[in-house]
């Protein structure tokens, strides 16, 4: 072989060698990834334009867009849109910094407020930010809904509120499957509808724990507040959210109360400790269970008619360690806890704030109880 096509054969080797290494750094530039160190990005994608604007007039088309700043995703993008009216075979598309929702041609319903809201189905493409409460609205004829209705969350026990959805349903309405109007709270529990009819809704707000779109009643925490008229005020109705329940103490068992007697027995007066329970004045029965860490426990019925002020209970020779004190009020009278019920109407029976406080051997401790959240 000569000299020269042997050099030729070296130079394409490299030169196909060349060409793939450079692919490789393209493709790495490519890849929309996370940056490497800095501090986390908190902060949701903006809206850069959208079709049609939010309260449009006068339109009547089958396909919507909004843009953002950044590449975005969702996870349950299907499931989270609701419009209202109904707009038949609605489909969602994300490409890069784009959400498409188109529908079948149709003709849509004259001088009508239409809504497709998607609540916080879109987030960021690295730590899926959520957009809240992306909605677009529009009319079909030259003026829109104008009226509005806003709320705050108020729960048994602290949640996260950003994992709440809040529907709007036909005041009356028994069998709840599907919402009028849905959207989702912000961090602090407030919650609003813009671009309403006037009309009267009852309001609902539950925990999507399964993520299937829809309120599963018998294992999914709510709350309701029912008969509230859209308006023109900015007034904010209070909203409760039954997310606690509450089961009764059994009993601590045989082998657990020979344990706990032969212990007291076996004490020290010096080592055992003296606890009074501060009991403030109650409106209903109220019934409460004070528990010691070993298993013990002694249980409580406060009645109104017999506790007109503050009482002070008295419980001398107590094991040291730590004690819990829960209950509840029985509304009912029935000697059971009772959950809410959105058929009936009826709101959970209200859970005492749980206590739980150090008793050490030797020691009078004094402890209030608090019976309000």
């Amino acid at each position: 072989m000569s000299e020269k096509p042997l050099l030729i054969a070296i130079f394409e080797t490299m030169r196909y060698h060349l060409f793939f290494f450079i692919a490789l750094i393209l493709e790495g530039c490519a890849v929309q990834s996370r940056p490497e160190g800095g501090p986390r990005d908190e902060k949701p994608p903006a809206r850069v334009e959208q079709s049609p604007v939010m309260g449009e007039l006068n339109w009547s088309g089958n396909t919507a867009e909004v843009t953002f700043d950044e590449y975005i995703q969702s996870k349950n993008l299907r499931t989270a849109i609701t419009t209202t009216p109904v707009l038949e075979g609605i489909e969602a598309e994300i490409k890069g910094k784009r959400l498409r929702l188109k529908w079948e041609p149709q003709e849509l319903l004259s001088n009508t407020t239409y809504r497709i809201s998607l609540g916080n189905a879109v987030g960021d493409l690295n730590e899926n930010n959520a957009y809240p409460n992306l909605q677009f609205v529009w009319s079909t004829g030259p003026y829109i809904d104008s009226l509005s209705l806003q709320g705050t969350i108020v729960p048994s026990k602290k949640t996260p509120f950003d994992k709440l959805n809040v529907w709007l349903i036909p005041a009356g309405t028994d069998t709840v499957s599907t919402a009028v109007f849905s959207g989702t709270p912000d961090k602090e529990g407030n919650f609003s509808f813009a671009y309403m009819p006037a009309r009267t809704f009852d309001v609902l707000v539950f925990e999507d724990v399964n993520f299937n779109g829809s309120w599963d009643w018998e294992t999914e925490p709510f709350g309701m507040s029912k008969d509230h008229p859209t308006g023109m005020d900015s007034t904010r109705f209070t909203m409760p959210f039954f997310n606690s329940t509450f089961t009764a103490p059994e009993g601590p068992k045989e082998g657990i109360i020979d344990s706990i007697a032969a212990l007291l027995d076996t004490a020290k007066a010096e080592n055992l400790g003296h606890l009074v329970l501060v009991v403030p004045p109650v409106n209903s029965v109220t019934y409460g269970w004070l528990m010691h860490e070993s298993g013990y426990e002694k249980s409580f019925v406060f009645r109104p008619e017999r506790q007109v002020d503050t009482i002070y209970i008295n419980l001398g020779n107590l094991l040291p360690g730590k004690y819990t004190f829960k209950g509840f009020v029985d509304e009912n009278l029935d000697s059971n806890w009772t959950p809410a019920s959105w058929f009936n109407n009826l709101p959970g029976e209200f859970i005492l704030p749980e206590q739980s406080f150090e008793l050490k051997g030797n020691w009078d401790l004094e402890q209030p109880l608090n019976f309000k959240l």
